[in-house]
């Protein structure tokens, strides 16, 4: 039986905690991104060959770009040992490099608040919940059957500004038909948040 070949990363680090916590909030990171959180070259090719991060190539009008996204065993090590939970979905590269630029845009004290849409999810599950306690089952019946028929849908993340606002991103991509906005607008107005949308 061969042997398992040694890993090349015996521990983790803080730079290595920044760049798991983005892979895990926006899906897909540029170079320049892992470069920001405090990673060398060499770092990255040993969290690669280590089975964490796996590098993806895509088009971008006429050019071929790089990007990394975690791999099942870095999203299992994001949750074990950073308490990264539901990580975010990867979408296409384009949209993920752009909410990306986004977080990294941000305070890292900003980002330490940034929950995934999974999260936000959450949140809204949880708001209806507090709207049956207070005996308002008929909103919260009819914000339920808004989700199940899309007519609501969550950001890509929401964050806190820096006067304390919930602030609702969105990835913007020439895909959403005008329904999509709008499911996304309702979030916005039942959960109070301010919002944000970049196209790409």
């Amino acid at each position: 039986m061969a042997r398992r070949k040694k890993p090349y990363i015996s521990q983790f680090f803080n730079r290595d905690r920044l760049a798991f916590s983005a892979l895990a909030r926006v899906g897909h990171v540029s170079h320049e991104h892992l470069q920001k959180c405090g990673l060398a070259d060499r770092r990255i090719k040993n969290l690669i060959s280590d089975g964490y991060i796996e590098k993806v190539a895509y088009k971008q009008g006429n050019q071929i770009k790089e990007c990394y996204k975690l791999t099942r065993i870095g999203r299992e090590t994001a949750s074990r040992t950073f308490a990264l939970n539901q990580a975010y979905h990867a979408q296409s590269p384009i949209h993920d490099v752009a909410l990306a630029n986004k977080y990294f845009s941000l305070s890292e004290e900003t980002r330490n608040n940034w929950k995934t849409e999974a999260q936000v999810r959450d949140d809204f599950i949880e708001r209806i919940n507090a709207m049956r306690g207070e005996g308002k089952e008929a909103e919260a019946k009819l914000y339920e059957d808004m989700l199940d028929k899309k007519l609501i849908s969550m950001p890509d993340c929401v964050y806190v500004d820096e006067k304390g606002n919930e602030v609702a991103y969105e990835i913007v991509t020439s895909s959403y038909g005008q329904e999509e906005l709008r499911a996304k607008e309702a979030l916005v107005e039942i959960m109070n948040y301010k919002y944000e949308t970049t196209r790409v």
